[in-house]
């Protein structure tokens, strides 16, 4: 009852935080919304995988694949962004999906911005729910299914200010007069510099190639957008997705976005590097081990507190009726009672026996000390008793003491004291002589 009640107390008081409602794209979690399938898909197919516990900058620097997936700390800051950039610059390889609001909508974060690419402003970024995804040549999409149909799109912010200057340009080539008139500031294409402007104190990486789709879709205005590219970079490369949820446990069986990041893992991270998954920037910075949990769950929480009250009085109470109250026995019993005395003891032993229905196996262990003494293993059964006491008549030829034995042995039930008198008169005839 006690275990009962302590249970629904702490499913009742239990944080709020700790029931994985929250979205965690995280190699460590095994919900929905994790990507612990992801991860263990790519080390059964022959690439050791990690999570990363520690920031970009001021770290070891590691060798291989980073993957960071929807990361609850938004955005990275300028000196692991520079980091990162080195890593891929230098061969290393990035895969990516951007943080996404609390309603899964993705944002436009620094990073994509500094690499060339943006969710277009309002409701551009949202592809409708019929279009139907569509692959591109890429050696990373060979083979792969038909996609499902991409919630998000991206775009490369190169294609979208030349799209813009060409407009103007029309625009100016058909009415000359707008010129003089003041022509109306183009929204998409404010946007693209105010998203510029906010990534001007960002490191360089203007030697990043341009985006490569690997899936593409049309927006309700018949614009083609990108739900997955790849980005060349020095002699790495970076894969954005525009959404995690394809990759999480929920449709990783089934979502061939799943399968071309495991492709891009295994394609771009040698057998003797790592695939890094980036738990630091979903707010994991360590292990804890299950002392540590209990521990701040009891001593670092009010739920915990009152479970761990409820708890004590229990145990408090237990120990309580437990309590005998008066004056204790002695721990030396007085002295005309200190000990047993052998005729006692077996007397009680003997009782005991019969009681439980075993008078045959006390005769046969009593029958043990006549089978010793002629160095003969002791008898298992009354058939080996009976050849034993055939041995010693024998040995030592007739004698009453055994004519007793017999007697004991033949009533029913065994008469443990005849057979106890017939092996004293037994030993005490053979060490008499």
């Amino acid at each position: 009852m006690i275990l009962g009640l302590g249970a629904l107390a702490g499913y009742l008081t239990l944080p709020q935080g700790r029931r994985a409602t929250q979205v965690l794209r995280s190699s460590l979690r095994t919900t929905p919304d994790g990507v612990a399938a992801l991860s263990r898909g790519i080390a059964r197919l022959g690439r050791h995988t990690e999570p990363r516990l520690t920031p970009m900058a001021d770290a070891d620097p590691v060798r291989g694949t980073i993957v960071l997936l929807q990361p609850r700390l938004r955005f990275l800051s300028p000196d692991e962004m520079g980091a990162l950039l080195d890593h891929v610059r230098e061969g290393g390889t990035f895969i990516y999906a951007p943080p996404a609001s609390g309603f899964g909508i993705p944002g436009n974060s620094p990073l994509m911005v500094v690499l060339g690419v943006y969710f277009p402003s309002g409701s551009g970024r949202v592809l409708p729910d019929s279009v139907e995804g569509r692959w591109a040549v890429h050696p990373l999409t060979a083979g792969l299914p038909a996609p499902g149909s991409p919630r998000f799109g991206f775009t490369s912010i190169r294609e979208e200010r030349a799209d813009s200057a060409g407009a103007e340009a029309r625009a100016a080539e058909a009415e000359p007069e707008a010129g003089e008139r003041g022509a109306e500031p183009d929204s998409a294409q404010d946007f693209v510099e105010e998203l510029l402007e906010m990534s001007g104190g960002f490191p360089d990486a203007s030697d990043a190639g341009p985006p490569v789709p690997l899936l593409t879709a049309r927006d309700s205005s018949g614009n083609e957008l990108m739900a997955a590219a790849e980005i060349p970079f020095g002699e790495g490369r970076i894969v954005i997705f525009a959404q995690a949820g394809p990759l999480a446990n929920r449709a990783a069986a089934e979502d061939p976005l799943a399968a071309l990041a495991v492709r891009a893992a295994l394609a771009y991270t040698s057998e003797t590097d790592t695939v890094f998954f980036d738990e630091f920037h979903q707010g994991i910075t360590g292990y804890g081990s299950r002392v540590q949990v209990l521990a701040n769950f009891f001593l670092g929480s009010p739920g915990g507190l009152t479970l761990l009250s409820i708890i004590a009085v229990c145990f408090l109470y237990l120990a309580c009726r437990g309590l005998r109250f008066g004056v204790p026995n002695t721990a030396v019993a007085p002295a005309d009672r200190e000990r047993r005395s052998p005729l006692e003891h077996v007397s009680a032993l003997g009782d005991l026996y019969r009681k439980a229905g075993s008078a045959e196996t006390a005769a046969l262990l009593l029958l043990s000390r006549l089978a010793r003494s002629i160095r003969r293993p002791p008898p298992r059964d009354l058939d080996e008793a009976g050849a034993l006491l055939r041995e010693l008549e024998a040995r030592s030829g007739r004698h009453p003491s055994l004519d007793r034995l017999r007697a004991g042995l033949q009533s029913e039930p065994v008469d443990l004291t005849i057979v106890a008198t017939g092996v004293d008169e037994h030993l005490a005839r053979r060490f008499s002589k």
